[in-house]
C-alpha cells in the first residue's frame, strides 16, 4: 500500500491547481456521459467520444492551469489510479483533504524530516 501511497503523492505533485482536478472531475463526467448516450442510443460509434472527452478536459486544465504536462505521458498507470483516486475524493465532498496534501508537499523538506 505504501508504494501506492507514494505513487499518488508523486500524481498530487503535478496536480496542484484545484482548478485543473475539477477539469478532471468535469472530463470524467462527460466521458461517462458519453458512454452511457452511447449505450443508450446503441450507438458504438459514440464510444470513440469517450477518451476524447475526458482527456480534452483533463488536459486542457494541465496546460492551462499548472503549465505542466500530464502525468500519462510517463507513467499511464500512476495516471490512471491517480486519476480515479483523486476524482472520487473530489466527488465524495474531501476536496480539503486534497488541497491539504498539496500544500504539504509543496512546502521545502527540513533536514529532520528526511532524516527520518
Amino acid at each position: 500500500m505504501r508504494q501506492f501511497d507514494q505513487r499518488f503523492e508523486d500524481y498530487m505533485r503535478g496536480h496542484t491547481s484545484e482548478a485543473s482536478r475539477w477539469m478532471h472531475v468535469a472530463g470524467m463526467v462527460t466521458a461517462v456521459g458519453a458512454a452511457g448516450l452511447a449505450g443508450r442510443r446503441r450507438r458504438p460509434k459514440l464510444l470513440w467520444a469517450v477518451p476524447g472527452a475526458f482527456f480534452g478536459f483533463a488536459w486542457s486544465g494541465h496546460f492551462i492551469f499548472e503549465r505542466n504536462l500530464p502525468v500519462g505521458f510517463t507513467d499511464p498507470g500512476a495516471a490512471f489510479s491517480g486519476d480515479l483516486k483523486m476524482i472520487f475524493m473530489m466527488l465524495s465532498g474531501r476536496n480539503a483533504e486534497l488541497k491539504e496534501l498539496v500544500e504539504r508537499l509543496q512546502r521545502p523538506c527540513s533536514p529532520e524530516a528526511t532524516a527520518q
